[in-house]
């Protein structure tokens, strides 16, 4: 994967990072599914492996990678997630959208299909931009994948 700054603002910035196709693919170890509860001793087993590639990025062609690098999306977005972005995806109701209004910086943004807005999560940031008739909004995909490292380096 190659890193690429192309896309940034004085409040988000999103690093895009293309996705390189190649024949290999790359298996890891599938351990089943995890309780959130109580654990269950009849899933102590491997049940097969799985293609992260295969699972998430079915369609390479239209898909690309961001890392999230500002606050307005928080906290359900923290800076330096990485997010897979479908760009061939119509965007509904509620989907999380990589957007720029009036050849604004893009940003990422929650989509209220209904209300036609753009909403920052975030209390502390303005709640929504309205999306108008003549306003020129360029959507680059929709989010389909949030990755979040756990464990600090």
């Amino acid at each position: 994967m190659n890193k690429i700054n192309l896309l940034k603002s004085n409040k988000v910035k999103l690093r895009i990072y293309n996705v390189k196709i190649e024949n290999n693919r790359t298996f890891i170890q599938h351990y089943g599914k995890v309780s959130a509860g109580f654990p269950s001793p009849a899933e102590d087993f491997i049940e097969n492996r799985i293609s992260l590639d295969e699972r998430f990025l079915t369609h390479p062609e239209s898909t690309f990678i961001v890392e999230v690098d500002g606050e307005s999306m928080f906290p359900e977005y923290l800076k330096n997630d990485i997010l897979i972005i479908r760009s061939d995806i119509k965007p509904n109701h509620l989907d999380d959208i990589i957007v720029s209004v009036n050849k604004s910086d893009y940003t990422l943004k929650r989509f209220d299909k209904i209300k036609n807005q753009l909403i920052a999560l975030n209390p502390l940031y303005k709640n929504c931009t309205q999306i108008n008739n003549y306003d020129e909004v360029n959507i680059l995909g929709v989010v389909t994948l949030q990755i979040r490292e756990k464990r600090k380096k």
